[in-house]
């Protein structure tokens, strides 16, 4: 047994790069389990990110205690989200075992585990067993247990391995919301794939292959997702906004402040010393936290992430719908114009984010493409570029179940989407959509971002316009001006028009608005709807 051989620091940072291997390779399948504490899809995701950040000229420092520090350092700062705050406290515990007695042996790396299971049980006013939090536990007693035994690294490396994927089986049975769903916890697993990379990289035994065992033997028995019934339960939860910063100031006090900043919401993770503390809260309104945080210091790398918008698309991706027939794919941007398609199509609908200034490319159209269980599928491109994309994806295709209906528009994909219907075959399906487009009149409202004739009128840049069925309509100084002027046109032949608005033209109220375009056509239904679209300030749909 030999406890004094130090840990170099060039196998600290073979470790740094077999935690990157691993949850690159993970990250879905991690992201597929998310769902403490809050269903959102992203914990994979924000550990990767984490680790990532951290990877940067670690070759260069070839001093321990400076690399530890760094690690310490970089984590604290660039950890993302619930799990990679929580992930931040390994790289702590490292600093802080070899700072004891200043080496790192395998005797520090043990005792690392139980640093990190102690400070995040401390970073946290509600601690919840069967997380993260747990397997850092676990870990740290099976590795200060397994100390005796461990003549080298990769002894304890296997210990650390082992116990962590008997931990993460046993979550479910610590957290009752985890067995309610189905799954083990996602940052647990994350953690034992990491630690699982490192012993197998270090051994250099068919990393891949044993990944893999270790992955399946932990889920073993139950699901690789979420259920469908947990994510529908969840649906109409309010989640807010997941808020991570840092504050950076002298003589902070850490227990103070934790407690003070874990009354602006859910779900706090607080750690850090008397420099430097990073925060993780979930906050309907950021703006109350980070006030009060920038009172006792400098506020420095702020991320925000709205968590209901993450928790409606992590439960669409997740749910099973094999028993329809035709799903759509919708191409576009902005969460309104996004929620529309979802709400008027229902569970068939599929979105890939694209627009004018984003188009996809086939690569990317065909992932979506292949993570669709329906027999058929129908693409809206909802943008003349784009839909030459799709062609080509369809040319491509070596079977005959991707039809395009050509929208050129993102009000011509609304209009379509209202004649879609998922208990019709495939063939109606394309025949209502397709003649949807005939009785409709669209207009937009944007700003001319340079000089350009077009239709043999002249628009300057920075004047706003608005077309009206493909063609100039005209200028004005307002983009309000344009949409009312337009609207009244298509109100002339129309019943109803419904107005998408754009991010830069949101209001709190729309009332007087909508009052000026009535004016004179009482008898007639605007609906004006916060589509939170990119480049255009108004897009109109007539029918």
């Amino acid at each position: 047994m030999n406890l004094n051989k130090e840990i170099s620091s060039n196998e600290i940072t073979q470790a740094i790069k077999a935690f990157i291997f691993s949850l690159n390779l993970y990250k879905e399948k991690i992201n597929n389990l998310n769902v403490f504490p809050v269903p959102d899809g992203d914990t994979g995701t924000n550990m990767l990110l984490t680790i990532k950040n951290i990877d940067t000229d670690l070759d260069s420092l070839v001093d321990i205690k400076s690399l530890l520090s760094h690690l310490r350092q970089s984590s604290l700062m660039e950890a993302r989200g619930n799990s990679g705050v929580i992930l931040s406290q390994f790289f702590q515990g490292l600093l802080s075992s070899y700072e004891v007695n200043d080496s790192f042996t395998i005797s520090e790396l043990a005792e690392s585990f139980k640093i990190a299971a102690k400070n995040t049980r401390k970073s946290l006013p509600n601690p919840v067993d069967g997380t993260m939090m747990t397997v850092y536990e676990e870990i740290a007693d099976s590795a200060n247990d397994g100390l005796h035994e461990s003549e080298k690294l990769e002894d304890l490396l296997e210990i650390i391995a082992k116990s962590s994927i008997i931990s993460v089986k046993n979550t479910p049975n610590k957290l009752d919301i985890l067995k309610e769903a189905g799954v083990v916890d996602s940052g647990g697993l994350g953690l034992a794939m990491m630690m699982n990379a490192w012993y197998y990289t270090k051994i250099q035994n068919n990393i891949e292959d044993n990944l893999e065992k270790a992955y399946s033997e932990m889920i073993s028995g139950l699901s690789d997702k979420v259920s469908k019934s947990f994510l529908e339960s969840n649906d109409e939860l309010e989640w807010g906004n997941c808020t991570v910063f840092t504050i950076s100031g002298n003589d902070l006090d850490i227990d103070y402040e934790r407690e003070q900043i874990s009354k602006f919401g859910r779900s706090p993770v607080i750690t850090g010393d008397s420099t430097l503390i990073k925060v993780h809260i979930h906050v309907l309104d950021e703006t109350k936290v980070i006030d009060y945080s920038n009172n006792i210091g400098k506020v420095d790398n702020l991320f925000i992430q709205n968590m209901d918008n993450q928790t409606k698309d992590f439960s669409r991706k997740n749910r099973d719908y094999t028993d329809i027939e035709t799903s759509i794919i919708s191409i576009c941007d902005g969460d309104g114009i996004i929620d529309a398609f979802f709400e008027t199509g229902g569970d068939g609908v599929h979105i890939i984010q694209g627009g004018s200034k984003n188009n996809p490319s086939i690569k990317n159209i065909m992932e979506e493409v292949n993570k669709i269980k329906s027999p058929h599928i129908i693409i809206l491109p909802n943008n003349s570029n784009i839909a030459t994309t799709v062609k080509q994806l369809i040319e491509l295709n070596e079977n005959n179940n991707i039809h395009m209906v050509n929208t050129s528009s993102i009000q011509q994909g609304i209009a379509s989407i209202f004649s879609y219907d998922q208990s019709s075959s495939f063939e109606s399906n394309i025949k209502d959509m397709e003649d949807s487009l005939l009785d409709i009149e669209e207009a937009f409202v944007t700003v001319s971002t340079r000089d350009v004739v077009f239709d043999g009128k002249k628009i300057n840049k920075d004047d706003f316009f608005s077309t009206l069925n493909d063609k100039i309509y005209e200028t004005d100084a307002s983009p309000e001006k344009a949409l009312v002027s337009v609207s009244r046109d298509l109100l002339k032949r129309n019943e109803i028009l419904t107005i998408f608005v754009g991010h830069e033209s949101i209001l709190d109220n729309y009332d007087e608005l909508e009052n000026e375009i009535l004016d004179k056509f009482t008898d007639k239904e605007v609906v004006i709807v916060d589509g939170n679209q990119s480049y255009y300030n108004y897009l109109l749909l007539a029918e």
